[in-house]
């Protein structure tokens, strides 16, 4: 019996973030915004891999995927998968969603953390697979 992905996201909660990396893609990337991904990995065993993703914390944006490599007159350009790693890895999953309307995802950490995972297309921008194997494509929500 096939599980839907609502509940397989609310079996999320308690799970921890055990690491935050980098997915490198095209080299040179036709447009830098699809240089690099992200994946995400949790306690469980669910596997995340996201193109486009935003960081809140205290109910204010704190990163996002499209900050990353920009210099925005800094010493350095943002390093937005080191800053999404510091916050989430080691902290547990309280609660975590989507949008049956656009497919993003939103997982809800605790010290009041939030990602945000956005599905712009109708194509596969962002993945789940979890512990058994089976996994759901950002496109589910428009199935």
């Amino acid at each position: 019996m096939r599980i839907d992905l609502a509940e397989r996201l609310q079996q999320l909660s308690g799970a921890s973030c055990t690491t935050v990396a980098a997915v490198d893609y095209e080299e040179p990337a036709k447009a830098s915004i699809y240089a690099v991904g992200t994946a995400v990995s949790f306690s469980d065993g669910t596997r995340l891999s996201a193109q486009f993703w935003r960081l809140i914390k205290a109910r204010k944006p704190l990163v996002s995927i499209f900050d990353h490599g920009q210099k925005y007159g800094l010493p350095a350009p943002v390093d937005a998968i080191h800053m999404l790693s510091v916050e989430l890895v080691g902290s547990v999953i309280v609660g975590c969603d989507m949008s049956a309307t656009t497919g993003d995802l939103r997982f809800r950490f605790e010290r009041d953390i939030e990602l945000e995972v956005f599905n712009f297309t109708a194509f596969e921008i962002w993945e789940l697979v979890f512990p058994d194997g089976s996994g759901e494509l950002s496109n589910y929500a428009l199935a």
